[in-house]
């Protein structure tokens, strides 16, 4: 059984284009290996690929996981609801919430204010 992702329209559009091309083809693994029978793993994608463009950018410290932080949290800052987010990583929300994402700086000063703003008026 394979998962079903969903996909933006660009995203969907780019992966299309990729596949046309593929050295793989259209029936086979998205991201093969190089034997092309098997899938590419997550960890020469991240060195061979992902992590020499990072490096271009002072960003080589970057790694799977804080992507998905990154992710987590974003998708919290624009509102997404929480379990959406959750089951598009493959966790429940409480882990979603409680792991990955991250609180930014000005949300816990505003919260600081607020409180602030309770006992001074």
């Amino acid at each position: 059984m394979h998962p079903i992702v969903a996909l933006s329209a660009s995203v969907l559009e780019d992966l299309n284009a990729w596949l046309k091309i593929s050295p793989s083809g259209e029936e086979n693994w998205l991201f093969p290996s190089e034997k092309l029978d098997t899938p590419l793993s997550k960890d020469i994608a991240l060195y061979r690929y992902i992590r020499p463009r990072l490096e271009k950018i002072k960003l080589d410290w970057v790694d799977f996981q804080v992507m998905r932080r990154t992710h987590a949290s974003l998708m919290r800052e624009l509102g997404v609801d929480p379990k959406v987010v959750a089951d598009s990583m493959g966790h429940d929300v409480n882990v979603n919430l409680n792991v990955y994402t991250q609180t930014p700086i000005e949300t816990k000063l505003e919260a600081a204010g607020v409180l602030e703003s309770a006992f001074v008026n």
